[in-house]
C-alpha cells in the first residue's frame, strides 16, 4: 500500500489551481465492488476491472481511476499470496526456507511489479488530466471561448471528449455550472481597418477596408524529442506525448 501513498503524494494540486477541487479518485459502488473483490478473490477482481477498463476508459477523468483499480487488484492477489504462505508455514507439512524465498520471489515479480507500474501510470493519468483541466479553465475565463470546437481544436481533444470533460468540471465546481457552450467552432469575421493608418493599401475617401484573411494553420504531427512517436498538435498549442510523456510542441 506504501507505493499507492507515496504515487498519490506526486500527484497536482497547487494552491489557487482549478484542479485542487477535483477528486484524487472519483470511484462509483462498482470500482468499490471491484477492490473489495481483488483482495479476496483477484481472478474474479481481475475480471470486473478489465471490464470497468474497456468500458469507460475513452473518458479522459476515468483514465486514472482505472488504472488505479487494477493497482489494488494485483495488490490484492499479493496479499492472498502471503496469505497462503503463512498457512503453509504454519501447517503441519510446512515449507523450507529456499521454496520460501522462490515463491515470494515469483509473487513480487508477477503482482507487486505490474501493480507498481499501474500505480505509476494512474498517478501520471491524473496529473495530465489536472492539466488539461487547466486549459479548459484558461481557455473559458481568460480566453472566453465558448465554442466546443474552439476548445476540442485547442486542446487537441475531440469534441466529445471535451463535452464530457466540461460535464465533469461544472459537477466539482471548477467551472461555473451556469456555462453555456456552443456545438461547433467560432469564425470571427475579418477585422477592419481604419482609414487614419498610413497603409498605401488604403482606399481614398475614409473607407473602412478589410484585410484579406490570413490563411488559418492545420494540425501537424511532430516527432517527440523524447522518444521520437509521432504526436498531432495543434497551432499554438502543445501536448504531452501519448507514449512518454514529454511534452511537444507546435513548431
Amino acid at each position: 500500500m506504501g507505493i499507492m501513498n507515496e504515487l498519490e503524494g506526486l500527484l497536482p494540486g497547487r494552491e489557487g489551481q482549478p484542479s485542487d477541487g477535483l477528486p484524487k479518485y472519483e470511484r462509483t459502488t462498482f470500482d468499490y465492488v471491484t477492490i473489495g473483490v481483488g483482495y479476496l478473490v483477484m481472478p474474479l477482481g481481475l475480471v470486473l476491472a478489465l471490464i470497468r477498463f474497456f468500458g469507460t476508459h475513452y473518458k479522459n477523468y476515468r483514465k486514472p481511476v482505472n488504472y488505479s483499480l487494477l493497482y489494488h487488484v494485483f495488490v490484492g492477489g499479493f496479499v492472498q499470496m502471503m496469505g497462503f504462505i503463512l498457512y503453509s508455514i504454519y501447517s503441519d507439512d510446512g515449507i523450507d526456507v529456499m521454496t520460501l524465498i522462490i515463491m515470494l520471489f515469483l509473487f513480487a515479480l508477477v503482482l507487486l511489479l505490474p501493480a507498481s507500474a499501474f500505480a505509476k501510470r494512474a498517478a501520471k493519468a491524473r496529473f495530465r488530466f489536472s492539466q488539461l483541466a487547466n486549459q479548459y479553465v484558461q481557455l473559458i475565463t481568460a480566453g472566453r471561448v465558448r465554442y466546443i470546437g474552439n476548445l476540442a481544436d485547442r486542446t487537441g481533444q475531440s469534441e466529445a471528449d471535451v463535452n464530457r470533460d466540461l460535464i465533469y468540471l461544472k459537477k466539482y465546481g471548477v467551472l461555473d455550472s451556469g456555462l453555456l457552450f456552443s456545438e461547433g467552432a467560432d469564425t470571427e469575421p475579418d477585422a477592419p481597418v481604419n482609414q487614419a493608418d498610413s497603409s498605401p493599401f488604403s482606399s481614398p475617401g475614409g473607407q473602412t477596408v478589410y484585410q484579406p484573411p490570413r490563411p488559418q494553420q492545420q494540425p501537424k504531427s511532430i516527432r517527440c524529442p523524447g522518444c521520437g512517436a509521432q504526436n498531432t498538435v495543434s497551432p499554438l498549442q502543445s501536448k504531452s506525448c501519448d507514449y512518454c510523456g514529454t511534452t511537444v510542441s507546435y513548431s
